[in-house]
């Protein structure tokens, strides 16, 4: 092969020797044959191959969280292993090592999958050990409900300036790093609405990215937020292309400093299991409870797919018994 002797194996008889070679062959005309010697690369290494192989097309917070799930989950039981030395069954063993770490498991094993389907588009391996049955399904324990009125309560722990950026994250159901984001010239007061166009993503060189769809979105705010942020507009100083909510000197706030003052004003409010990313959930869920339709909520939300955008949809207890109300008034 390239001029290489490669091995087929060693056999017991001439006969098991020619039957090798001859699948050897036939392998090679159908173009399937791995060369076992490619097979010998370390998963690391591999790894890391792909990753770079890959940064023109993925964020570099997206590469540094393939990383981190790499080193946590994954490097410590197959990090030195050839890959042609990790089987189904290894995989498998894996997986149910860390049912107590369920959605990291599953965002780790996609990457796992990931890395497998270009050992075999780059000949390493004859096919992938990644098969776990049901991988793809969600995990997570169900978040606990939190309301308007938890929000507002929140909201009697920050000053002027935090109120207005959390209105307008609830307003806009921003995502943290789209809120860090945010130009001035970014709401239009004329029609009261935000052009949602990027996020300050918290690693990385390139700090500032396109939004988590690569998508681009226009969203009309919803009353209190318009208000909120119009009177700190009005009170604050900047140029268009300002943070729109800047830090003490001046500069973008990042994710992290938002993170720290959310959880400040959540532990003096008793809401300690109320995360920054709920405000977005509670939200999205009003807009739905309105009537809005999947594609007014995929819209307002920047979801590129109707399965997220259907989370927000579902029907808590007493909306069910309006539900049944109603439909029992149907039959009187």
């Amino acid at each position: 092969m390239d001029g290489r002797q490669v091995s087929a194996g060693t056999h017991a008889t001439k006969k098991d020797a020619w039957a090798a070679l001859a699948r050897v062959r036939v392998e090679q005309e159908n173009g399937t044959w791995v060369d076992p010697e490619k097979g010998k690369v370390k998963f690391r290494d591999h790894a890391e191959a792909v990753l770079e192989h890959r940064k023109g097309d993925l964020k570099d917070s997206t590469l540094v969280t393939y990383r981190q799930g790499l080193k946590s989950l994954v490097y410590p039981t197959f990090e030195n292993k050839a890959l042609s030395g990790i089987s189904i069954e290894d995989i498998d063993r894996w997986w149910s090592a860390h049912q107590h770490v369920a959605p990291a498991r599953k965002n780790s094993y996609m990457v796992m999958r990931m890395l497998f389907r270009y050992a075999v588009r780059w000949g390493h391996v004859e096919s992938s050990p990644c098969m776990v049955e049901d991988a793809g399904k969600d995990y997570s324990k169900p978040r606990p409900e939190f309301s308007v009125e938890d929000f507002r309560r929140l909201l009697l722990h920050v000053d002027f300036d935090f109120a207005a950026l959390l209105w307008t994250a609830f307003g806009g159901h921003l995502r943290i790093a789209e809120v860090a984001g945010l130009n001035r010239s970014d709401y239009n007061p004329a029609d009261g609405t935000l052009l949602v166009a990027r996020q300050y993503a918290a690693h990385g060189p390139k700090r500032l990215t396109s939004t988590k769809t690569d998508r681009q979105r226009r969203v009309t705010l919803l009353r209190p937020a318009r208000e909120a942020l119009e009177a700190f507009l009005a009170t604050t100083e900047g140029q268009p292309y300002d943070p729109m909510f800047p830090g003490s000197r001046g500069q973008r706030q990042s994710t992290d400093t938002i993170r720290r003052q959310w959880t400040a004003a959540r532990h003096a409010a008793g809401l300690d299991g109320f995360r920054f990313h709920d405000t977005r959930h509670t939200s999205l869920t009003l807009v739905a409870r309105s009537g809005a339709t999947l594609k007014d909520l995929m819209s307002r939300a920047g979801h590129s797919t109707a399965d997220a955008a259907l989370r927000y949809q579902h029907t808590g207890a007493e909306q069910d018994a309006r539900v049944a109300a109603a439909t029992d008034a149907l039959l009187s």
